[in-house]
């Protein structure tokens, strides 16, 4: 005997949730072969009579009438995103009020699941040429950064015909760490192939235009440029089209980042996913092929284009004005350039990890990016002039409070002040310029060694630095070979008066 109601179960779960045998059995606790057996029956046998006797032809020609219907209702769904599209009770109720659909509503459901079923995408095996293509993706990870749990943004890029992976870690997906990551790719690599695959993702694509055109940024186009690369772009909500890197970014965070790495600084995580790339190459073989990765990466870097000698400048351009406080602001941070710039417009150059500032074709500031918020980043070689004027601006001064300026440099300074008052502040901001001419090592170690005499003036610190600066030119001993024996063995040449007389044209005094 047949159940009819795991019958009905069986083909429900099958034809219209679309699950396979395997999931059927297991989700019912029977096996396999029993599922099979029910699924060869069209039609129930306690129910064929009852079908056969009252279906009618009526009813078969109302199912054909609105077949082509219901199948352009799908193929439409097939460009449209996965959670808003037709389900088998909507097309039925679509039919019964748009045209007067009079079948039933559970024939309908069986028409949209083989419909469905038959409509499903076929997926075509690809075979890529050597030096052809690398396909793109952004993925994220947790890793423990200075004893902090910290969220990175990967930057997943692969070759596709050897598998090649390279990965490297940023702090996030602005465009500037997305050009960065192809400079450090590229060199990884050894070349560049011919095209690249990308999703439509801003840092890449201004705007998107009919079929596969897109509006590419600026800055992504002159990369392109440079490396003599194409970029081409999935269909909207087609990540599956680049199936290689798909794969990859899940695999990344589960063999390379499980358990969290616990790191100083992203430099030091990077060199590790270099090293594991390169380990994951040599230890892993090409599908189908007795090839590693790293075997057919050497075939495939002979197919590569040829990197540029110069490397591409991976940054964001921005124009800055200068503030009276001779300080310029990107996102919320602030940034010092010389003093004499004030009130004019400059370039910034926003790299991953440093901010450079332009005026008139020349760098007059290079700083350290930082990523936190309202920060002031100033270097106190770019207010000394203003200092010179205000001299006694310096104590409280910004940039002379950081740590980088070495404390005897304080220290020395409060003893000037104590013992000549304003003066001691001019003076000591004549010390500093001195840094411009010999070094800023030079002048903290002179300032030092002045410092265990309890002399703080300048003229010591001044002292100082002639003694050391003669240091820096020691006189070499001459070889026993080349050491005389004594004085007299050096000759020394008269002076002929009558050369002299000669030059002067006979004029002697």
């Amino acid at each position: 005997m047949i159940d009819v109601a795991q019958f009905h179960r069986i083909k429900y779960l099958n034809e219209v949730e679309g699950q396979s045998q395997r999931q059927i059995a297991q989700k019912l606790g029977i096996s396999r072969n029993t599922v099979s057996k029910y699924l060869k029956k069209s039609e129930s046998p306690t129910t064929l009579y009852r079908q056969k006797v009252y279906k009618t032809k009526e009813s078969s020609d109302e199912t054909k009438r609105v077949l082509p219907i219901i199948d352009q209702w799908l193929e439409d769904d097939l460009k449209r995103w996965g959670k808003q599209k037709h389900t088998a009770a909507k097309i039925y109720r679509r039919l019964v009020d748009e045209y007067d659909f009079g079948g039933s509503a559970s024939n309908i459901r069986k028409v949209v699941a083989k419909r469905k079923k038959k409509m499903q995408e076929v997926f075509i095996p690809l075979e890529f040429q050597l030096g052809q293509q690398f396909q793109f993706d952004w993925g994220e990870a947790d890793i423990i950064l200075q004893g902090k749990t910290r969220r990175v943004f990967l930057f997943c890029i692969q070759l596709s015909a050897s598998r090649l992976r390279f990965v490297r870690a940023y702090l996030h997906e602005k465009q500037e760490a997305f050009l960065d990551g192809f400079v450090h790719a590229f060199e990884f690599f050894g070349g560049v192939p011919t095209e690249g695959l990308f999703d439509n993702l801003k840092t890449a694509v201004q705007k998107i235009l009919k079929g596969r055109d897109r509006l590419e940024q600026e800055a992504f186009m002159a990369l392109q440029a440079h490396y003599l690369f194409k970029a081409e772009f999935c269909n909207v909500r087609s990540g599956n089209e680049k199936g290689r890197i798909e794969g990859t970014v899940g695999y990344i965070r589960r063999n390379a980042l499980v358990p969290y790495p616990e790191i100083q600084s992203l430099e030091e995580l990077n060199d590790y996913l270099e090293k594991w790339c390169l380990k994951e190459a040599g230890r892993t073989k090409v599908p189908y092929t007795k090839e590693t990765v790293e075997q057919m990466w050497v075939q495939e870097k002979e197919q590569l284009y040829s990197l540029p000698n110069n490397k591409f400048e991976a940054c964001k351009l921005v124009s800055c004005q200068v503030s009276k406080t001779s300080l310029i602001t990107i996102e919320t941070n602030q940034y010092s350039v010389p003093c004499s710039y004030v009130g004019q417009a400059v370039w910034a150059k926003i790299f991953v990890d440093r901010v450079i500032v332009v005026a008139q074709n020349q760098v007059i500031a290079e700083h350290t990016r930082s990523y936190e918020r309202n920060e002031m980043t100033t270097v106190l070689n770019h207010y000394l002039e203003a200092l010179l004027k205000k001299p006694r601006a310096i104590r409280d001064a910004h940039a002379f409070q950081s740590d980088e300026i070495p404390n005897v440099f304080r220290r020395f300074h409060r003893k000037m002040r104590e013992q000549e008052g304003a003066i001691g502040d001019r003076k000591f901001i004549r010390l500093l310029l001195l840094h411009r001419e010999i070094g800023m090592n030079t002048l903290t170690l002179a300032l030092e060694e002045a410092e265990k005499t309890e002399i703080y003036r300048y003229e010591v610190v001044h002292d100082r630095i002639q003694k050391l600066m003669n240091r820096s030119f020691p006189i070499h001993d001459l070889s026993k070979e080349k050491m005389p024996t004594s004085l007299l063995d050096y000759k020394i040449q008269k002076s002929n008066v009558e050369q002299y007389g000669q030059l002067t044209g006979g004029r002697m005094k």
